[in-house]
């Protein structure tokens, strides 16, 4: 019974690797966007919260209303791409996983056991 305990075993372990990287990029993701006129720049975390603005001489005449607008503007399409960029490691993760859920486990005597998942 040993060869399927060690499958089994090791099967998790990749799952738990797998879902820790997966996690570990998610968390990673920023991104910069710079406004059409290249005024204003901002970068995002992953939860859309802001980490870096940053302005440039004309910004400043934009005035307050104008100028606060470019920046919300800015930090929503940069929020955006961490979206886009966190939905495609999530997509890729789902492959791998389903992917590893179809490996069959192999017994003790060489016989294999496919996953009712696959």
């Amino acid at each position: 019974m040993s060869g399927l305990a060690d499958d089994l075993v090791a099967r998790m372990i990749e799952q738990r690797d797998l879902l820790q990287a997966a996690d570990e990029h998610c968390q990673s993701v920023s991104a910069r966007v710079t406004s059409r006129d290249e005024s204003v720049t901002v970068e995002v975390d992953g939860m859309g919260a802001m980490t870096g603005l940053w302005l440039r001489p004309q910004a400043l005449r934009l005035g307050p209303d104008a100028l606060a607008k470019l920046i919300v503007d800015s930090a929503q399409a940069a929020a955006k791409v961490c979206v886009d960029r966190q939905n495609f490691l999530i997509a890729e993760f789902d492959r791998r996983l389903h992917a590893l859920e179809k490996t069959p486990l192999t017994c003790w005597d060489g016989t294999t056991i496919r996953s009712s998942h696959g």
